[in-house]
C-alpha cells in the first residue's frame, strides 16, 4: 500500500482529533461533536445538540483549531487502559491496542495510527452543509480545490441512517449490545428486509421507465454488484420483466494490446482497457433486438473469446449490464437516454466506532475483498492489501467522477456485516504482514462480538463474500 495514501489518513485523523479538541475548549460538556461519516474530500459532522450551525460558529471553531495547533504543535499519548473501550462493550482483546490522545483537556481513545505532529497537518476548512458541517481535508498539501457536492451520494447515506435508527444500531455500542442480548435475530432480518423493498422499489422505478434496454450497474470494487444484479433480476421478474446478463469483463482488449503502467503492471481498472468500439457496437444491436455473439475473456491467456452462441433481448426484456465503467458516458454514446438506466452501487457502511471515529466504509470493503479473495482466488490478505491502493487508484479516477450521473444509487453495506466477517478475516489479517493497514484492520475487527454465520441468508449481498449463497456465480 502506497506510504503517501496511509501518511494522509494518518493526519486526515490528527485533523479530526484537533477539530474535537477546539470543540471541546470552546463548548465543554454543552456541546457533543459526531463525525458521521466520510464524504467528498472530508467528514460531514453535526453538533448534537444543535439543529443549525451558523457560520460564526464554524469561523470560531477553525480559529480555535489554529491557535491549539500553533500553542500545543504536539498530541501526547498514554498507554490505553482496559476501560478506555469499556463503552464499546466489546469482548476481550489480546491484541495491542492504539494510545490514547491528549490535546490540553481533551482526551479520547484511539483505534489506528494518528499523526502526533500538529505542524505537518494538511489544509483544512470547515463549511456549512445540510443541518450540519463538512470538515474537508486537503490531500498531499495541496490548497483546496472548489467544493464539488454530490447530493445523491449524500441522499443514499441519509437513508442508511434512518435505517440505522430503525434498527436502533448506530454503533459498535448498540451492535455489540443486541449481540450480546441475542437480539442480533432481528437486526438481520431488518437490515435484510431493509435492502430486499429498496431493490424491490428500484426494480418497480425501472418498470414505469418506457423505453428501457439496457440496465447499467456499476460501483467501486466489494460492492456486492454481482449478487445485487441477481435480487434485481427476480424483482424485475415479478414485474412481468425478463433479463439478460452481461459482464464489462467480456470485452477487456487482449492483454498485449493493454499498454503497460510506468511499474510494468497492467491497470484493468481503467477504461482504456476495455475494447470500447466492440462494445458499443454490440450494444446498439441488442437495444435493437439484433443479436450478438457471447463473448468471454480469458484471464489466463489474456484473450478475448468470441463465442458461437448468440444473444439477443425479446420485447419484454432487458439486459442488466455490470461493470466498474457503467456510468461513464463513453459507454453509453450514441444509444438514446430513454434506452438505458443507470445504477450506482457502493458499500457505504454508517457505523461508528465512537462519536468521532466513523467506520471507514472503503475499510469495510477492503475487509470484503480480503475474504472473498481468499475463498475464491487463492490471494493471501498480503495480496490483496498489496493490490489496494491500485484499485482504490482506479475507483478515484473511473468510478467516482461518475457517480451523481446514476439514475439511482444502492448501498450494499449490511449494519452487522463485521460481526460476520470477523471470523473469516481476523486469521488471514493475523497471518499477514505487519503494517498499519493489516494493523487497523485488526483493531476494528477486535471490538466486534462476533454473529454465527448461519443466520445469514442464503441470497444475502455479504453470501458474495463469505460463500453458501444461493445463487451462482
Amino acid at each position: 500500500m502506497s506510504n503517501k495514501v496511509e501518511s494522509y489518513r494518518h493526519k486526515t485523523r490528527a485533523v479530526i482529533f484537533l477539530m474535537s479538541a477546539a470543540i471541546k475548549a470552546i463548548y465543554g460538556t454543552k456541546r457533543t461533536l459526531i463525525v458521521d461519516h466520510s464524504f467528498g474530500d472530508g467528514y460531514y459532522c453535526v453538533l448534537k445538540e444543535q439543529k443549525h450551525i451558523s457560520s460564526h460558529e464554524l469561523k470560531t471553531i477553525y480559529n480555535k483549531m489554529h491557535q491549539l495547533q500553533s500553542d500545543v504543535k504536539h498530541i501526547k499519548i498514554r498507554a490505553t487502559k482496559p476501560e478506555d473501550w469499556k463503552h464499546l462493550l466489546t469482548p476481550r482483546i489480546n491484541t495491542v491496542r492504539p494510545p490514547v490522545l491528549m490535546l490540553g483537556k481533551h482526551i479520547s481513545a484511539s483505534y489506528e495510527f494518528t499523526n502526533l505532529d500538529l505542524s505537518a497537518l494538511p489544509h483544512f476548512e470547515l463549511m456549512n452543509y445540510d443541518r450540519g458541517f463538512l470538515l474537508r481535508i486537503s490531500e498531499n498539501g495541496d490548497e483546496l480545490v472548489d467544493y464539488s457536492d454530490s447530493p445523491k451520494l449524500f441522499g443514499m447515506m441519509k437513508e442508511h441512517e434512518k435505517w440505522g435508527r430503525i434498527l436502533k444500531v448506530s454503533s459498535i455500542h448498540d451492535l455489540n449490545k443486541q449481540i450480546m442480548e441475542k437480539g442480533f435475530k432481528q437486526v438481520i432480518w431488518v437490515a435484510e428486509g431493509l435492502q430486499e423493498k429498496r431493490i424491490a422499489a428500484l426494480a418497480d422505478d425501472i418498470s414505469t421507465q418506457r423505453g428501457t434496454r439496457v440496465i447499467f450497474v456499476a460501483g467501486p470494487s466489494s460492492s456486492g454488484k454481482t449478487t445485487f444484479t441477481k435480487r434485481l433480476a427476480i424483482h424485475l421478474a415479478v414485474n412481468g420483466i425478463q433479463s439478460k446478463y452481461l459482464s464489462m469483463d467480456n470485452y477487456f482488449l487482449d492483454r498485449d494490446k493493454i499498454p503497460p503502467q510506468a511499474d510494468g503492471t497492467l491497470d484493468f481498472e481503467n477504461v482504456s482497457c476495455i475494447d470500447i468500439a466492440a462494445l458499443k457496437h454490440e450494444l446498439g444491436r441488442l437495444v435493437t433486438g439484433q443479436p450478438v455473439h457471447k463473448r468471454n475473456y480469458n484471464f489466463v491467456d489474456g484473450k478475448q473469446e468470441v463465442l458461437k452462441d448468440t444473444m439477443s433481448l425479446k420485447q419484454n426484456e432487458v439486459l442488466i449490464f455490470e461493470g466498474i465503467h457503467g456510468l461513464n458516458p463513453l459507454i453509453h454514446e450514441g444509444l438514446s437516454q430513454q434506452s438505458y438506466y443507470r445504477v450506482y452501487i457502493s458499500a457505504l457502511t454508517q457505523l461508528n466506532i465512537d462519536n468521532t471515529h466513523p467506520v471507514s466504509t472503503s475499510d469495510g470493503r477492503l475487509i470484503r475483498r480480503i475474504v472473498r479473495d481468499s475463498n475464491y482466488r487463492g490471494y493471501s490478505a498480503d495480496d490483496t492489501i498489496g493490490r489496494w491502493n491500485s484499485v482504490r487508484h482506479g475507483e478515484l479516477s473511473n468510478i467516482f467522477p461518475f457517480q451523481e450521473q446514476a439514475d439511482t444509487m444502492f448501498n450494499s453495506a449490511l449494519i452487522y456485516e463485521l460481526a460476520i466477517l470477523k471470523r473469516y478475516a481476523l486469521p488471514l489479517l493475523k497471518a499477514s504482514s505487519k503494517n498499519t493497514i493489516r494493523d487497523r484492520l485488526i483493531t476494528l475487527l477486535s471490538l466486534f462480538h462476533t454473529i454465527p454465520d448461519r443466520h445469514v441468508p442464503g441470497t444475502s449481498i455479504l453470501r458474495e463474500f463469505i460463500g453458501n449463497s444461493y445463487f451462482k456465480y
